[in-house]
Formats: structure tokens, sequence, C-alpha cells
């Protein structure tokens, strides 16, 4: 058992208040370790903080993981916590607070501020490029439905039809449980790819009304016509209601915004995700603070589901709703 180091670099530029700029790359080693800052541009006028998304695309776990930072000089200190994760599941999320206190009187300039992610690893090489043959091998390893999904997300990225064919088919299973096709849902619209539209279209006509939402948030991250959302506006079950308007707002309607925020106020926290997560997609800072309240829990469907948000919407451009 060994610590594996992956380096990853930001700028941080400082102003007569300080500004951090995170840049808007996923840093990685491929296909493995997700490492994404919750946004690109902070003001920091004596201090601020913000999240670091991790995601662990291994197919094992991760054990005492911690991230580390260093800026050169001393107008700038940063501490992060927790200092550590002490297990971090494959396909599992997780978050670090990265604080930024700028000492008084600083002058303007710009300082490299320097991060790297370090675990104990079990078995695998970390700096090695995932090929597509070794995500199909993982595909029907049954014992670990998480890492599964992912890999299978990695190759419909990747226009793999394998990846797509099996994200399908585990979707439509009824023998799976209903948080692992919601999640199989997600992972069809995060993969970016709208020939796999009809395919979650057809999630639309099932009983189940927490797949039926997830489908239409799906639908949304594909951008998805408005004729697609429109009948669920009037659906009886309030998670539905709830990711018609998301969907809507995810395909770019910026009309159904004001409904959205109503939704943040729902007793279900599902609904609160889905409203937050077309929310945040449009620089709503309520959005993105009512998935990271969500995501603070335990309840592991609960905090997959806005770990999907927050990481998706991390990864999007400034302008891009």
């Amino acid at each position: 058992m060994c610590r594996a180091p992956m380096p990853i670099a930001v700028l941080l530029a400082l102003s007569t208040c300080a500004l951090a700029h995170l840049c808007n790359n996923i840093y990685r080693t491929p296909d493995r370790v997700v490492v994404k800052p919750e946004k690109q541009v902070t003001t920091v006028e004596r201090s601020d903080q913000f999240r670091v998304f991790v995601q662990n695309n291994y197919p094992t776990y991760l054990h005492n993981l911690r991230l580390t930072a260093r800026v050169e000089g001393r107008e700038v200190t940063v501490s992060i916590s927790p200092e550590s994760v002490a297990v971090l599941r494959a396909g599992e999320r997780t978050a670090f607070t990265v604080r930024l206190t700028v000492r008084e009187g600083v002058l303007r300039g710009r300082y490299p501020l320097r991060f790297s992610i370090s675990a104990d690893e079990i078995g695998f090489r970390p700096i090695e490029e995932v090929s597509n043959e070794t995500l199909r091998k993982i595909l029907p390893d049954p014992p670990n439905y998480g890492s599964n999904i992912l890999a299978a997300e990695t190759l419909a990225r990747r226009k793999d039809p394998v990846g797509a064919k099996w994200l399908v088919d585990f979707m439509t299973n009824p023998r799976v449980g209903r948080d692992y096709r919601s999640r199989a849902i997600r992972a069809l619209g995060r993969a970016g790819q709208k020939e796999n539209a009809p395919a979650l279209k057809r999630m639309l006509r099932g009983r189940d009304g927490f797949l039926r939402g997830n489908a239409l948030l799906a639908l949304g991250l594909l951008r998805a016509e408005a004729a697609t959302f429109r009948p669920f506006l009037r659906d009886r079950d309030g998670f539905v209601r709830a990711c018609a308007l998301a969907g809507l707002a995810l395909a770019g309607d910026k009309q159904v915004l004001p409904r959205l925020k109503e939704g943040l106020q729902s007793t279900n926290v599902y609904v609160r995700i889905a409203c937050g997560w077309a929310l945040a997609a449009h620089r709503d800072k309520e959005g993105i603070a009512a998935l990271e309240r969500a995501f603070a829990t335990d309840n592991p469907m609960q905090r997959v589901m806005a770990g999907d948000a927050l990481v998706d919407v991390a990864s999007r451009g400034p302008e891009t709703p």
C-alpha cells in the first residue's frame, strides 16, 4: 500500500480585494479521480472559502484521502477541512472546504496556488490512461453497481456504444433498485449524447415517479425540446412536476426560474435538489446553497443525487446554463 500524489494547479490573483481564479478544467488522473472547484472566480476581501469536490472513479476504495494546498509567499494562507477522508468508496464523491485568508495590506498581484491530492492506493496505477477495453471489463462485474455506472458513463461520453447500451439495459431492469436505476438515468443525461433521448423518453411512461423525474432531468441535460416536459407540469407527483420545470430550465428556458425558486421551499428534499440543480446551472446562489445543504447528509441516495448536480454545475463554463 502506498501513497500516490496527484498535483493540481490553479491561479490565485490578488487585487485590492483578493481575486482567486479557479480554472474551469476538471483536474484528474484520467477517468479515475475527478477534482473540481465549485466556482471559477471568487473575490476575497479578507477571507473566503469554497469547496473542492472529489469523485473516486476507481473500481476500489481510496483510503486516507487528503487534499493539500501550497501558495508561494506569506501573503495568503490556506487551510483545508477535513484534514482527510478515511474511506471513499468506488463511485462516491466527497468535498473539501478550502479557506483563503489574505494578510492585511497585501498589494495587488498574482500568486500560484497549487493543490495536490493523495490517497493510499490498493493495487492500481493512477497515472495510467484507462482504455475503453478496461472499462468494458468492469461492466459485467456485479458487486459494485456504482463503479459499473461510472465506467458505462465514461464509455458513453467517449461515444462507445457499449456504455450507452449498458446504461439503458440497467435503467430498465426492474430487478435493480431504484437508487441505482436513477443513477444510470442521470448518467445517460450527463454523458451528453442526444441519441440516447428516445430511451429516456420511454422511461417517462413508467409508474415510478422517482424514475420518471430523473428521466426528465436527464432529458433537460440533453436539451430536449420543450414539448417533452410540458405534459408533466400537471403530473400528480410533485417530484415529477419539479423535474419537468427543472428539465425546461436545464434545456435553456429561463422563464421558469421564479417557479423553481418556490420549489426550494418544498419539504421534499428531492424536489429541492431538482430545483436547485436547474437554478444552479443558471448560476443562482440560492440553488447552489440548496444543493450544498442536500449534499451534507449521511443518506447515500440523497448525497449521490446532490453530488451529481454539484459536479455537473461545476463542470459548466461561466456562461453555460
